[in-house]
């Protein structure tokens, strides 16, 4: 059973919707002010209005360019997880004890089903899914044996050795840790 990611908080979506009406309305103000220009006699105060106008977008380049430059820099893909639906064959056996959680909703952090998480040795991560029997849910500091799927399994093998070390994470959190069994 995987973990729920959190929604996309609505105030970061909002401050995109503000600046992109903002952008626009900056670009409109421009455009109107061109016309005026084009169309004001050549020494007037409408004229002059008009080149007024015209500058007020020149602030709004930044973040045109910063968008840009996000959208350069941003992954053309996400990494894919397991697919729904796949069949659960166990590349692995682990001993994974949790924390102590500090939160009470942290305190089971992985339930009965499949949960998709991933395994941590030095700075390399390796994208699991465990199998947790509905007898057998990992209960904080208390030692339990799980198999374990790798997304990637050729990669993740070939760093996780019988007794290696590892901590286990779901998304940023840091949940367990624990070593890896032979598979039996």
């Amino acid at each position: 059973m995987t973990q729920p990611s959190s929604p996309p908080s609505s105030s970061s979506s909002s401050i995109s919707k503000r600046r992109q009406i903002i952008t626009v309305m900056m670009l409109v103000l421009a455009l109107i002010g061109g016309l005026v220009r084009w169309l004001a006699p050549q020494p007037s105060l409408a004229r002059d209005l008009g080149s007024v106008l015209m500058v007020l977008w020149l602030p709004i380049i930044g973040n045109i360019i910063g968008w840009l430059i996000q959208r350069a820099k941003a992954p053309k893909h996400l990494p894919q997880g397991f697919a729904a639906g796949t069949v659960f064959k166990p590349d692995a056996r682990i001993e994974l004890t949790l924390l102590a959680a500090d939160t009470p909703r942290l305190s089971r952090p992985i339930r009965a089903g499949y949960f998709d998480g991933a395994l941590v040795v030095g700075s390399e991560g390796f994208t699991t899914r465990l199998a947790v029997p509905t007898d057998g849910e990992p209960v904080p500091e208390v030692p339990c044996t799980l198999e374990v799927q790798f997304l990637r399994p050729e990669l993740a093998l070939a760093q996780l050795q019988n007794g290696t070390k590892f901590a286990l994470l779901s998304g940023r959190t840091l949940l367990g840790t624990g070593h890896v069994l032979p598979l039996a």
